[in-house]
């Protein structure tokens, strides 16, 4: 009897664990607005029954049978970081210029070691923007097969300072 309850009580323990780190891991995620929208990708949602419109039927087109069709090229993978090393700046440096989202162009190499990097989108702190553009130089990126030449796209960051904890 003893071992249904250490095991019960075992359980609970994991479950509530589970549940509270849940809940934490949230808060790192509150402004996440989803992955990018993929062009031609179908909605999520239905219309309503009434207004779907039936078309009328049509023979299916067989790919590639027309002379003129053209090959849709592959989408542009995104930036995936690998290897994230923290900069050389110091904190007393950035004191007071840690709060923002800067928006960076990115290019790297069949490596994915960072070739050219750019403010697309500034935070307003130009040492904000200078401080992201000196960290995503020593970054590296995924890079998938097929692609030989580097990825290139726009990298969101997102900087926060701590908190102060009240006295």
């Amino acid at each position: 009897m003893p071992r249904l309850r250490i095991t019960a009580a075992l359980s609970l323990l994991a479950l509530l664990v589970g549940i509270g780190g849940t809940g934490w891991l949230s808060g790192f995620t509150d402004d996440w607005i989803g992955p990018p929208a993929r062009p031609g990708a179908v909605a999520a949602l239905r219309p309503p029954r009434a207004a779907i419109h039936h078309r009328p039927h049509t023979p299916p087109r067989v790919l590639g049978a027309e002379p003129d069709a053209v090959p849709t090229p592959a989408p542009a993978p995104s930036l995936v970081p690998l290897e994230t090393p923290a900069g050389p700046s110091s904190w007393a440096e950035l004191q007071g210029h840690l709060d923002g989202r800067v928006v960076l162009q990115v290019d790297t190499d069949g490596a994915g070691r960072v070739t050219g990097a750019s403010v697309a989108q500034s935070s307003g702190d130009p040492v904000l923007d200078a401080h992201a553009l000196v960290i995503v130089q020593r970054w590296r990126f995924a890079v998938p097969a097929g692609f030989p030449g580097g990825v290139h796209g726009k990298l969101p960051m997102r900087f926060q300072s701590p908190k102060a904890t009240p006295p």
